[in-house]
């Protein structure tokens, strides 16, 4: 409906309003923190021909922003802006503690010879499963046993997605050679692919400052690149 595109402007930009009014910095949430952030900068960077939705497809890290660890990515943030009370803090406070706590027990029991931990990285196996190979869990609750699942499962995908973010961080000024064909790219969208090949720009950084190009793109440029002898 645009109601949740227009509510989260509304309070990005009071919250700087009030920000500037105390002379403090500004919060800017980024696109690996936030769907507000893929947001913003998606506004900012490339504009709209027409009005803008957020789907989960805009964001290219959204494994990382999953409903469950919402708290965990923006509680501090909002903490630290006087915009979540004590109360909130205390509960992610002995959320994370529960974590680690479960997350300790998930590693150290084995059952023939492999960790529960390791067990809960098969596809076939669920939270249920561990449930019936260490009763004692069942003091887990649901949202702990919920965000314990999904960091397992997909630690592996995000290790390799923060490394990217950080390829992409160093990399921002990479040069592009000149008569690059972007045909070669693997995965790189048409879209981007034919943009790309009518204004050539220089850099990656300049790369991702032409319309419609995405961080996605980017990083398959970037992959392209670092290989040997596929420039």
């Amino acid at each position: 409906t645009g109601y949740e595109e227009a509510a989260a402007q509304g309070l990005v930009a009071g919250t700087n309003a009030a920000l500037f009014l105390k002379q403090a910095e500004p919060m800017i949430l980024s696109r690996e923190e936030s769907y507000i952030g893929v947001l913003i900068d998606d506004l900012v960077t490339r504009g709209v021909d027409e009005p803008y939705r957020m789907f989960t497809s805009r964001a290219e890290h959204r494994l990382a922003l999953r409903h469950d660890n919402a708290d965990r990515r923006l509680t501090p943030v909002a903490h630290r802006l006087g915009l979540a009370e004590s109360a909130r803090v205390s509960r992610l406070q002995q959320k994370l503690v529960e974590i680690q706590s479960v997350m300790g027990t998930l590693n150290d029991h084995r059952v023939n010879g492999v960790t529960l931990a390791d067990l809960l990285k098969r596809p076939e196996v669920t939270w249920k499963n561990c449930l019936e190979m260490l009763p004692s869990l069942s003091s887990v609750s649901h949202e702990v046993a919920v965000q314990i699942e999904n960091d397992i499962r997909y630690a592996g995908y995000l290790r390799v997605e923060q490394q990217r973010i950080e390829r992409r961080r160093q990399h921002g000024e990479k040069s592009i050679p000149e008569g690059f064909d972007y045909c070669r790219v693997r995965h790189l969208r048409a879209e981007a692919r034919e943009k790309l090949e009518q204004i050539r720009p220089c850099t990656l950084s300049q790369a991702g400052r032409v319309s419609g190009i995405t961080p996605s793109d980017l990083t398959q440029i970037l992959l392209h690149l670092d290989q040997p002898g596929r420039a």
